[in-house]
């Protein structure tokens, strides 16, 4: 079954917003798993305002098929690990990572 994840950041600045979509797109140009792109699908958006949101004003969904792509991702997808460097100091501490079977 597919898992969906959602990832849900805190921007210190709106106009990282941007940088953080094109980062993502980025992710989702270049993944890949044994040679071969392994996401089923990757996009990101700033959230709309709401009192609710705690805070968190960016998220990002990615779509895997299945918990060892989710472990690969973590841990030695290249492409990942960029823009965890690219948005480390972006972010205000850590995001709010959830993930469901659909």
């Amino acid at each position: 079954m597919p898992i969906q994840r959602s990832t849900c950041f805190k921007l210190k600045s709106p106009e990282d917003a941007q940088r953080m979509i094109d980062a993502y797109k980025t992710v989702e140009e270049t993944q890949q798993r044994d040679g071969k792109p392994y996401l089923l699908s990757v996009s990101a958006h700033r959230t709309l305002d709401d009192p609710r949101s705690q805070g968190y004003n960016f998220i990002a969904n990615t779509t895997f098929a299945n918990m060892g792509d989710v472990k690969y991702y973590d841990e030695q997808c290249e492409a990942h690990q960029k823009l965890k460097a690219f948005a480390k100091d972006k972010v205000a501490g850590p995001p709010l990572v959830l993930h469901v079977e659909t």
